[in-house]
């Protein structure tokens, strides 16, 4: 197999930024071993499922990760898809038993594994609508407005879901303000923190929230697929219960599997990645505030370097960032790589992560990069420019 094509590059994908495992981790990884078999963390398991673990301490981790995000009780999942999944299908069991619709209110920049953790419960997605072009922002008032139409025509809802920060724009959404209408109307609530959790502060507490969704190798600077749920004491009761079921034949009983997170969850390098990054992650949300910063003079440089604007909202509270393109656009018409151009002349640069083919628009982030490597991305974009045009 080759060598990994992209080492010693800068990242610019927003879907990465946020993931990049600290060199030191990359190391420790290695040097202690855990890299050495698939099942690293499993030689004293004692309860049979990984959260309950020990040695290495995952059990008091998962109580720190809890803490940390301003819930009760958390547990690890293949991904923050796998988290959602989990919040799901106890909606889907909380609808059975209180007889309430299947139908989840969801913001429209929700990502596609929260429509499609719904889809595999037999739950149903309905959407208040977003302010449209260019901002494309999530409003409060709205979901109120979508909870009276379900209740009018379905019955009550069974769930309120919100992208804290959705994959498509970098909006911050509202969430303290829709988990105001989530409690006053007695509607389970899910923030979906998949890209805000562990970049920047937050609390779950007071977004108001049942249940948050996180995603480890987006935000936590962890290997991935690792995601979390964090829920309270209440819900933690139903979304972590243990199995009760036994097979007819020879009996046996699972006592210790919690069948919302598939029994036993993701272990190896994925978790303890996370263990080990962790405390940096707990020291970097305090310098969100300068990386807001950082970001909004990033886009004041790009959009002067021709017609190039961002989408979203204004001022930009987060660091993915998507900008409509046409000058690019304009160029990839002409060239023989077509939308390929733009991809590979970055890579020249020592630039990846820029979706290949596309030069319409473009996501990028340039979270966690220094001032010279900003430097670099700015120029190479000055460069691309002004060579084709």
């Amino acid at each position: 197999m080759k060598p990994y094509r992209y080492k010693d590059k800068i990242i610019v994908n927003p879907l990465m930024r946020g993931g990049i495992v600290p060199d030191d981790v990359q190391k420790r990884l290695f040097e202690e071993g855990w890299a050495e078999v698939g099942y690293s963390i499993c030689f004293d398991c004692i309860e049979g499922r990984s959260g309950l673990i020990t040695k290495p301490g995952i059990k008091p981790f998962l109580g720190e990760v809890a803490s940390f995000y301003g819930g009760d009780a958390a547990e690890h999942t293949f991904g923050c898809r796998g988290a959602q999944f989990s919040v799901m299908n106890t909606i889907r069991e909380r609808m059975a038993d209180e007889k309430t619709s299947e139908f989840v209110i969801a913001d429209p920049n929700s990502h596609y594994s929260t429509n499609i953790a719904a889809e595999m419960c037999n739950l149903k997605v309905v959407e208040p609508p977003h302010t449209g072009y260019p901002e494309y922002k999530v409003v409060a008032e709205s979901f109120q407005e979508k909870i009276d139409e379900v209740r009018r025509e379905h019955g009550e809802p069974a769930l309120i879901a919100c992208t804290h920060a959705d994959p498509y724009y970098g909006n911050i959404a509202p969430v303290e303000e829709i988990g105001k209408i989530a409690r006053e109307n007695d509607i389970p609530y899910m923030v979906n923190a998949a890209y805000t959790g562990g970049v920047m502060p937050i609390n779950m507490k007071a977004m108001k929230a049942d249940f948050l969704t996180l995603s480890a190798h987006k935000s936590m600077a962890s290997i991935g697929p690792l995601g979390y749920l964090v829920t309270n004491f209440h819900w933690a009761k139903s979304a972590f219960a243990t199995s009760t079921e036994k097979p007819d034949w020879t009996g046996r009983a699972f006592g210790k599997k919690i069948p919302n997170i598939f029994g036993c969850s993701v272990g190896g390098l994925p978790l303890i990645s996370s263990m080990m990054t962790f405390p940096s992650v707990k020291e970097r949300v305090k310098k969100w505030d300068e990386e807001v910063k950082k970001t909004d003079a990033f886009i004041d440089e790009m959009e002067d370097i021709g017609d190039l604007m961002l989408l979203g909202e204004r001022p930009h509270r987060h660091h993915l960032l998507h900008f409509e393109t046409p000058d690019l656009w304009e160029i990839s018409k002409k060239h023989k790589r077509k939308g390929f151009f733009l991809a590979e002349d970055l890579n020249k640069c020592g630039i990846v992560g820029v979706h290949k083919g596309l030069s319409k628009h473009i996501k990028m982030s340039v979270y966690g990069l220094s001032d010279e490597e900003i430097k670099t991305v700015l120029d190479c974009f000055k460069g691309i420019i002004n060579k084709y045009t």
